[in-house]
C-alpha cells in the first residue's frame, strides 16, 4: 500500500481527512494521524503504519465519506468504537445536518442533553477517564 502524500492528488479528500485527522488528534493524541492509501483496489483511508479497513473510497467522495472511511479504519485499528461522544460515551456516527447539509458527527444519546451533533473537525479532547471508569476507580478507593 503506498501512502499518498502529494496534496495535488484529490486535494478536496486532503482537506476533508486534515478535518478527520484534527478530530482524531483531539480525541486520540497517541494515535497517528489518518491517511489516503493507494492500492491494487483504489484509495482508502487508514494508517500509514497499519492499513485499512472497508471499501475504497468512491472517485465522487467528499467530507461525508471520508469520514465515514476514517470511522471504520479507526474501529477496526483501536477495538472500540471512534469518535466517542463525551456526554453519553456513545459511538458517534458522521451524517450531513438536517438542517444546512454541513457534516458531522451526531450522538443520538438520551436524557440531559439528548441527541446532539457537532462539525467533522471540531471535536474537543474528551476526558481522560469516562464516567463510568472514574465511578468505578472511586468504589476501588473506598473499598481499600
Amino acid at each position: 500500500m503506498e501512502t499518498l502524500t502529494d496534496r495535488d492528488f484529490c486535494p478536496e479528500w486532503h482537506d476533508a481527512l486534515d478535518l478527520v485527522n484534527r478530530d482524531l488528534a483531539a480525541t486520540e493524541p497517541d494515535v497517528e494521524p489518518f491517511a489516503l492509501l493507494l492500492d491494487d483496489w483504489g484509495v482508502r483511508v487508514g494508517f500509514a503504519s497499519w492499513g485499512s479497513q472497508g471499501n475504497a473510497l468512491p472517485e465522487e467522495s467528499g467530507l461525508p465519506e471520508i469520514a465515514d472511511a476514517a470511522q471504520e479504519s479507526a474501529t477496526e485499528y483501536l477495538w472500540r468504537a471512534w469518535p466517542v461522544c463525551p456526554a453519553h460515551e456513545l459511538g458517534m456516527h458522521v451524517r450531513p445536518r438536517p438542517e444546512d447539509g454541513v457534516t458531522v458527527w451526531w450522538c443520538r444519546g438520551r436524557g440531559p442533553g439528548g441527541a446532539h451533533s457537532t462539525p467533522v473537525g471540531t471535536l474537543e479532547a474528551r476526558r481522560t477517564t469516562g464516567r463510568r471508569a472514574s465511578k468505578r476507580a472511586g468504589k476501588r478507593k473506598q473499598v481499600r
